[in-house]
């Protein structure tokens, strides 16, 4: 009997096998017909208990802001997380065209350095007026922002690092209607959303788009136990009931675990799953008046919920269009990621030059030992693709204006 079913789990397995790699052929060339369409991809994935929520949303829009799409600016990214009660910390890291910002708005600074100095000595001014936060109402202090810059005079491009916190919490999520930009659609009275336990939140613009990646920990009651019973409801905010938007959208729910799917609504946008309801909604698709999913004790084997689980999603076109999905945005996560952490390498380097200038620059001999660790330390990261090679560049061209000044020489002109 114990052979048996060993010999079923492994043919299972292998049917499987065989039907995800018939289906990559069609995921991937559905990504490739898309990739022309300007979608919005989203993937929710819901964990709810009998107290709280953790949610998380991950999205793409393949198409680049209007301020990217001409060339103002070249990338923006930000990251926010709760480290307090009261206290979220932003991070926002851009790169522009400093001629075209200073055009655009008009500015009447000589000089970028000018422009540099007026955002050190009035940090919030670039957060209220150009990004359009406002500070007083969010409990943004100018005691606890930091910028940071560099600046290349000859292609007139710019780097800010930009950092402060946010300390009025429910006027940021709740007043202004934070959450319920992102998740689209849904109807959040049931979640307390000014009272969160854990939140972050992460966005990368660039010319290829906007990726961004939403979590968060909040008390709610979108759960209910009848018996050995759970059933979720989530509803939808009335203004999009019935509507259908330019977004193509998964929605994983897993309900408690050791129970199976017994009923999800509305039928024809679900994949059930083992525990985990999948709704899949297409741009064509109107959004119901709720989503909910009933499940409760298994009364399948093992190997039949994985076999169904498997035939659901790779024969039917709402399995397909959830993997086209998932394809899309894990790859720009991963490279919106990568990016990012370039850019916070490439800073770092670039701020260990400068600290090396200023605590060192009377003593010759320890600047250069200093000075040859870092370079070693940046061309390490070359190698290791950690950095760009524009930003490899900039690096050394910053070490070797940091020399000439150290020896008395003019700095090395921009190329």
């Amino acid at each position: 009997m114990g052979k048996q079913i060993k010999h079923l789990r492994t043919f299972t397995v292998l049917q499987i096998l065989i039907l995800m790699l018939s289906a990559m052929f069609l995921v991937f060339r559905s990504v490739s017909q898309s990739a022309d369409e300007h979608v919005w991809y989203v993937k929710d994935t819901i964990d709810p208990s009998l107290e709280e929520v953790k949610w998380r949303e991950e999205g793409v829009i393949d198409e680049a802001p209007p301020w990217i799409a001409d060339g103002t600016w070249l990338d923006v990214y930000k990251r926010e997380s709760l480290v307090g009660s009261k206290d979220i910390f932003v991070s926002m890291y851009e790169r522009f065209n400093w001629s075209l910002v200073r055009d655009m708005y008009g500015f009447q600074f000589v000089t970028f350095n000018d422009f540099a100095q007026y955002l050190i000595d009035n940090p919030l001014w670039w957060l209220k007026e150009i990004w359009e936060i406002d500070t007083e109402w969010y409990g943004v202090s100018a005691n606890t922002t930091g910028i940071n810059y560099s600046y290349n005079a000859y292609d007139f491009e710019a780097q800010l690092w930009t950092y402060f916190h946010i300390t009025r919490i429910p006027e940021y999520f709740v007043g202004s209607e934070r959450l319920s930009n992102w998740l689209v659609g849904f109807d959040l009275t049931s979640i307390s959303i000014g009272n969160l336990g854990v939140y972050e939140f992460y966005e990368d613009s660039n010319i290829k788009g906007v990726h961004y990646d939403l979590y968060f920990k909040a008390p709610a009651n979108i759960l209910t136990q009848h018996g050995d019973n759970f059933t979720l409801t989530i509803a939808v905010s009335p203004a999009y009931i019935g509507q259908t938007l330019e977004m193509q959208q998964v929605i994983d729910i897993n309900m408690p675990a050791n129970t199976e799917i017994k009923e999800m609504s509305p039928f024809n946008l679900s994949l059930p799953r083992g525990n985990t309801g999948t709704f899949v909604i297409s741009k064509e698709d109107q959004y119901p008046v709720a989503f909910t999913v009933i499940s409760g004790a298994p009364s399948k084997p093992l190997n039949q919920i994985v076999w169904e689980t498997a035939s659901v999603w790779l024969f039917t076109p709402g399995g397909w269009a959830a993997m086209v999905s998932v394809t899309v945005i894990l790859y720009t996560a991963f490279r919106g990621r990568r990016i990012w952490g370039r850019s916070r390498l490439y800073h770092r380097m670039y701020n260990s030059m400068v600290t090396i200038y200023d605590l060192y620059s009377s003593d010759i001999l320890k600047f250069h030992q200093e000075m040859a660790n870092v370079s070693s330390s940046v061309f390490k990261l070359l190698i290791e693709d950690k950095i760009t090679d524009e930003q490899f560049e900039k690096l050394l061209i910053r070490r070797d204006d940091l020399v000439k000044r150290v020896q008395g020489e003019p700095p090395r002109p921009q190329p």
